[in-house]
């Protein structure tokens, strides 16, 4: 059904983009997000396959819709979509994607944030067809990350309905990236290969910028960051006060109201860059002389505002009801609401490290030869940047101020929020109190700010910069003037590109990966020890539903938080939970509580020696001796707990 699938998403792209009047590159982030929230939909009721049936149906209303129109509207609607098709933008769009996919395609997940839940989570949901029942989430330390990006790689994973792939998985991920950075191709003009294949290395190399994590793994941030960075754009692209009106107007408000909604559910601090965001698209509105019209409460600015309030309220709603909880979340809550933890006693160390991080080390880990910008001097050159913009003319002088003034306050804010974080949330990761550790999580937690911004500036630069490069008369110019005038802001965004990437990480992420896919294979097997492996072998048995869950009480003698996470990857989509118990020491009433907390429909003890203690399960099988290693269906009636083993 992959073709079927592909087939009605490009009939919607080509009928969206003819109804609201936009190039496709603009309209494919928009599609996306709708995409996203009719998955969202489907995997709350565990019925995702039925995109298919949707495709479907998509495909045969619009044959209909097709037929059914005159011949002029008919001549009329091929015409335009003839035009979208050979626009220089959307050919670029497609050769980029494309390659992306393909070359992605034997990518397997090594980082370790995907192995503690990102690939953990879309196996589950790919496997259940949606997401899981009460107390059956695969990550139950993360059960309430948004499902967003996990749903768009499972729109690539279900193009493989019978193999779980974890290249497919990447091909989703960055491609969901790259859609949102389509627009800005939008102003690539002409058929030059050269300059489209030069924008498309551009696109994919952009967040090197500033980030590592989105080349080696599922890093949400990035995509944050580029769901974001597309927002602050929008909110500029404002048709309404160029003369435009009716479609091109709707579009802007339904683009708005997308992207926040999507943003909200890509990871749980999607919320405060939607606040962010929020606050930037009322500042930016009240900066017009009209602003009293046109910012009156309207339904145009309600749905704006409430779409996000709207996802992210719902996935709440359903984390609330399904149980579903963050370590994370808990320990934010505790810190806020009660004086259980205080201030890190590293602050001081905390400190050092995030200035010297801040001051000193570049973005991105890999120095380059040419510019290597610090978190700081990304910081200034925004805000100078944003000033030499309005300046200049590319942005009217009042709203340039409002970005300036937005760019100063929100990096400051979030910055600091990075800050505050590490000596609370993450007051006991020491990893952090080493200026290299410390970059990288400034890194990566600042993306939507500094990959964000990127592709706002973006944005405006080759939407107006021409107004800076050509001011001569059309009718004299010359060749190479002529050259100038059509690609001359494309040139320099590349030239920019080129000297401040990192040309390592996007390599990797494409080819550069391929050397090291049988070591990380071979790392990934020596993580599952014969304890997990034997448990791995016994869940066989077990009748996967859409909330399967086993406890795994293993012995008290270390901890093995580390391969637990890489035994439940393998595990899924049944969820395991993991306790570590003295059996010696463990008195059977005590145990029957451990049971019952656990949420479990299923036991497992893994091997210990004979004296260690397995009579405290003896009164509770419902056969005549307890054995290790072996799957027991617990039953329990609120009076008693019985386990029964499995054939």
């Amino acid at each position: 059904m992959a073709f079927v699938n592909i087939m009605a998403f490009v009939i919607c792209l080509f009928y969206l983009s003819y109804v609201w009047e936009q190039k496709l590159v603009e309209v494919f982030p928009v599609l996306t997000c709708i995409l996203i929230f009719v998955l969202y939909a489907l995997a709350m009721i565990r019925h995702l396959s039925l995109i298919d049936v949707l495709s479907l149906v998509i495909i045969t209303v619009f044959l209909i819709w097709f037929i059914k129109n005159n011949k002029e509207k008919r001549a009329d609607f091929t015409k335009i979509c003839l035009c979208n098709m050979t626009q220089a933008s959307f050919i670029t769009a497609v050769i980029l994607i494309a390659f992306a996919v393909i070359c992605t395609s034997h990518r397997v997940v090594a980082w370790w944030d995907d192995i503690n839940f990102w690939v953990t989570d879309v196996k589950s949901i790919y496997y259940l067809d949606g997401f899981s029942s009460k107390y059956g989430n695969v990550s139950p330390e993360y059960g309430d990350y948004p499902p967003a990006g996990q749903l768009f790689k499972w729109y690539f994973l279900h193009f493989n309905p019978r193999t779980f792939n974890e290249g497919l998985a990447f091909a989703g991920y960055y491609t969901m990236n790259i859609i949102f950075m389509l627009p800005i191709l939008r102003k690539l003009k002409g058929k030059n290969v050269i300059i489209m294949l030069l924008m498309a290395l551009s696109l994919w190399f952009l967040p090197s910028i500033a980030d590592t994590f989105g080349y080696y793994g599922f890093c949400a941030d990035l995509t944050l960051a580029c769901v974001y960075g597309g927002f602050l754009f929008a909110v500029t692209d404002d048709k309404e006060n160029n003369a435009s009106r009716g479609k091109n107007l709707n579009f802007y408000y339904i683009r708005l109201a997308l992207y926040l909604g999507v943003l909200v559910l890509i990871k749980s601090v999607g919320f405060v860059w939607a606040a962010f965001g929020l606050v930037f698209f009322m500042l930016y509105r009240m900066s017009f002389k009209d602003s009293t019209k046109k910012n009156r409460l309207n339904v145009s600015n309600i749905a704006v505002f409430a779409t996000p309030v709207i996802m992210g309220g719902s996935w709440m709603l359903f984390c609330l009801m399904m149980r579903r909880v963050t370590n994370t979340t808990a320990t934010a809550v505790k810190y806020i609401t009660t004086d259980e933890y205080g201030l890190s006693g590293y602050m001081s160390d905390y400190a050092r490290a995030f200035i010297n991080a801040f001051v000193k080390l570049p973005l991105h880990q890999e120095k380059t030869g040419l510019i290597n910008l610090t978190p700081i001097t990304f910081y200034i050159c925004v805000c100078l940047i944003v000033i030499f913009f309005y300046r200049k003319g590319l942005m009217p002088k009042k709203q340039g101020r409002i970005v300036l003034l937005f760019s100063i306050i929100s990096g400051a804010v979030f910055y600091g929020m990075i800050f505050i974080a590490h000596i609370t949330i993450f007051a006991n990761e020491t990893q952090y109190l080493e200026p290299l550790g410390m970059i990288m999580s400034i890194e990566r937690y600042g993306a939507p700010f500094t990959i964000g911004m990127i592709i706002f500036l973006t944005n405006i630069w080759l939407e107006n910069g021409n107004r800076m490069l050509v001011k001569e008369d059309p009718i004299s110019r010359s060749f190479v003037s002529e050259v100038w005038h059509k690609y001359g802001t494309l040139l320099i965004f590349v030239l920019f590109v080129a000297l401040t990437v990192g040309y390592e990480d996007g390599y990797y992420a494409l080819i550069g990966y391929r050397n090291d896919v049988d070591s990380l294979l071979e790392v990934r097997d020596s993580m599952i020890n014969e304890d997990a492996r034997t448990f791995l072998n016994a869940l066989g048995e077990v009748e996967v539903g859409s909330g399967t869950r086993v406890l795994y009480i293993q012995r008290d003698d270390e901890p093995r938080w580390v391969e637990n996470s890489y035994a439940s990857m393998e595990a899924s989509p049944i969820s395991v939970v993991y306790r570590s118990v003295n059996l010696e020491d463990a008195p059977g009433d005590w145990m029957e509580a451990e049971i019952r907390a656990s949420h479990a429909f299923y036991l497992y003890v893994e091997n210990a020696p004979a004296d260690d203690g397995a009579g405290v399960f003896d009164e509770m099988v419902t056969d005549d001796i307890f054995f290790y290693e072996k799957l027991y269906k617990i039953e329990d009636d609120g009076d008693r707990l019985r386990l029964s083993g499995l054939p």
